[in-house]
């Protein structure tokens, strides 16, 4: 499976909004259980500038991908609601995800065989944000 693994993770944060700006550096595993992929996500995240930020520490989050079929995965909260499809084999996917009256939008892209990249653009009443999220894989 192409997921499966360490990856290194690099986030950049523009919460149009708020006008505020942010970045997360961490590590992102894939590991198999129960044929799924547990997904779990830890760094330190930054948000606001480097003298004042307004926010700093650390940003654990988790998904579990199914797989109803080889190569397209069902990804769900860890309390188990559905977030979105998945399916890499053509390079890249798009999805959408409606959360309440805001709207999740998502482009994942692969580059190479090690890297991987998804943009999440947020809109609605509550939110106009871009998490830009890159992953490379850990060797």
């Amino acid at each position: 499976m192409f997921l499966h693994g360490i990856w290194r993770l690099e986030r950049s944060l523009d919460d149009r909004r708020a006008g505020q700006r942010g970045s997360l550096n961490g590590e992102a595993v894939f590991t198999e259980q129960g044929g799924d992929l547990l997904y779990r996500e830890a760094g330190h995240l930054s948000i606001g500038g480097h003298a004042h930020p307004v926010y700093e520490g650390p940003a654990l989050q988790s998904y579990r991908y199914a797989f109803p079929a080889s190569a397209r995965a069902a990804v769900h909260f860890r309390d188990g609601r559905f977030f979105h499809d998945l399916d890499l084999t053509g390079g890249a996917w798009g999805c959408v995800h409606l959360c309440g009256p805001d709207r999740y939008e998502g482009a994942f892209t692969v580059l190479d065989a090690d890297t991987w990249r998804v943009v999440w653009r947020v809109t609605g009443p509550r939110k106009d944000l871009i998490l830009d999220s890159s992953y490379r894989r850990a060797l």
